[in-house]
């Protein structure tokens, strides 16, 4: 953008290139014109072209806003004010492109990582196993229960100590894991 301004520095005419001006004084010209200069009007006042500087303020890839051309000592500026992306909306069942599972794993990443969420469900798993045989040991200390009904309440009793196969394997990576780099 560029300012045409007379003598006294202010502003008579804007255009957005210098090909076929309209001055202010009625004159038009196809001459190539460039920023800084000058013509003595018909009128027999200076016209001077100025370029407006452009600005940014702020980071981020969204515009916010386009300023108004101001005059600063003796240039023109234009200040663009940028901000941070928008977020983007949330997927809903239907839209889309929607995934639970990538959605679901991605929130779990920033709320919880994969990391924490396997310690705290190893830790629960051993503490479970580690009860097993203190209620083993309770269950067998009833002298007062036949030892059918012990057994039949170790029986009713062992499907929550048992843990799925897939579990102890990663139960046994988790032991490993931490073998491998205790605590200091």
């Amino acid at each position: 953008m560029f300012i045409i301004e007379k003598t006294d520095g202010s502003e008579v005419a804007r255009h957005n290139n210098l090909l076929n001006i309209n001055w202010p004084d009625g004159a038009s010209s196809s001459w190539q014109w460039r920023a800084g200069d000058s013509r003595v009007g018909v009128d027999g006042e200076t016209y001077l072209i100025k370029e407006v500087i452009q600005k940014a303020s702020g980071e981020g890839p969204r515009r916010l806003s386009i300023g108004q051309v101001i005059k600063v000592d003796d240039e023109w500026h234009q200040i663009t004010t940028y901000g941070p992306a928008l977020v983007p909306p949330i997927p809903k069942p239907g839209d889309e492109g929607y995934n639970h599972s990538d959605l679901r794993r991605e929130e779990f990443e920033k709320t919880m990582p994969s990391g924490d969420q396997l310690d705290a469900y190893a830790k629960w798993a051993t503490a479970i196993r580690m009860k097993q045989s203190a209620i083993d040991t309770a269950i067998d200390s009833m002298a007062e229960v036949s030892q059918a009904s012990r057994d039949a309440l170790k029986a009713a009793l062992a499907p929550i100590f048992d843990l799925p196969a897939d579990l102890d394997t990663i139960l046994a990576k988790w032991v490993a894991g931490k073998t491998k780099f205790p605590k200091e």
